[in-house]
């Protein structure tokens, strides 16, 4: 069971919003300590984005990707992505579905880099349970560093684009061990 579906970074520094079935909290995750914050929430999705209630992303769950991104035709990622994060690299991100990561440039002429298995493209993965996929993660604002999510797991990784030189800082550890702050609302029971 994932305990965190999708996540996306604030635009303030060290926040992030942390997406759990319809639900969302707004925490401040403090890098490298177990300081973190819960700063908004938990709320339903449809009252924290009232234009979204009633859409697909009431229920965070969308595939109308394909007239954005054509080149995923034919590909494992054509009925959807399961998460994804920003390259430091401008218009490029990582997109992951199941145990494939797709490396594109969305610019105004976007194009697919590369597809790839997760444990080809980020080594340091391999052999851990993000190999095989990863339900949530997001880029931070500090430089070529993301915090991937699966499961009750995390990992914090310093990734380097274009290159395999990606470690792990820290290991692979337990949200709620680390993120104090989520053990209220995690693992969430509700109806989305």
């Amino acid at each position: 069971m994932a305990y965190i579906n999708a996540a996306f970074r604030s635009s303030r520094i060290n926040e992030v919003y942390l997406f759990v079935k319809n639900e969302y909290v707004l925490v401040n995750y403090a890098p490298g300590t177990k300081d973190d914050k819960v700063l908004f929430g938990p709320h339903l999705i449809g009252i924290g984005y009232p234009s979204l209630t009633g859409t697909t992303f009431d229920n965070h769950k969308t595939n109308d990707h394909h007239a954005m991104f054509p080149f995923f035709k034919g590909t494992v990622f054509e009925n959807g992505v399961d998460t994804a994060f920003e390259s430091t690299k401008n218009y490029e991100a990582y997109l992951f579905k199941d145990n494939q990561y797709a490396f594109i440039n969305y610019d105004y002429d976007s194009h697919l880099i590369s597809i790839r298995l997760i444990n080809r493209g980020f080594p340091s993965l391999k052999n851990t349970i993000f190999e095989s996929g990863i339900d949530a993660g997001f880029s931070l604002h500090k430089t070529n560093e993301a915090y991937l999510f699966k499961g009750d797991y995390y990992a914090r990784i310093n990734f380097a684009p274009g290159t395999t030189d990606d470690y792990i800082t820290g290991g692979i550890k337990k949200i709620l061990t680390y993120w104090p702050s989520l053990r209220s609302i995690l693992p969430l029971k509700n109806s989305g």
